[in-house]
């Protein structure tokens, strides 16, 4: 009897080592393949964020631009309106004088 227990653990030894070599022989290949192929992407991915990044931080300083021109223009505004006035007073001033 224990013959027979020793032959089916052999048995079961050679089922498992086949397996084992069909996994690596079959399996093993496909997974380093698709490993490679995830890390191609992954990288791809990297450089597409970054240069979303960078297009993004560009768009932003050029809306901070446009937006800092438009406060500048403004204020040119607000300044020759008030020359304006200004020049409109001193005649007023001037010919309240005069009465």
């Amino acid at each position: 009897m224990p013959m027979r227990g020793t032959i089916s653990v052999s048995m079961s030894d050679n089922v498992l080592q086949s397996l084992q070599q069909l996994i690596q022989d079959v399996l093993a290949p496909d997974v380093r393949e698709l490993k490679v192929r995830v890390a191609g992407i992954e990288k791809q991915l990297e450089m597409q964020f970054h240069m979303q990044q960078e297009q993004s931080a560009a768009q932003y300083k050029s809306i901070l631009s446009a937006i800092a021109e438009a406060k500048a223009q403004s204020e040119l505004q607000n300044v020759r309106t008030i020359s304006a006035l200004s020049e409109r007073v001193a005649v007023l001033e001037s010919l309240g004088r005069r009465q």
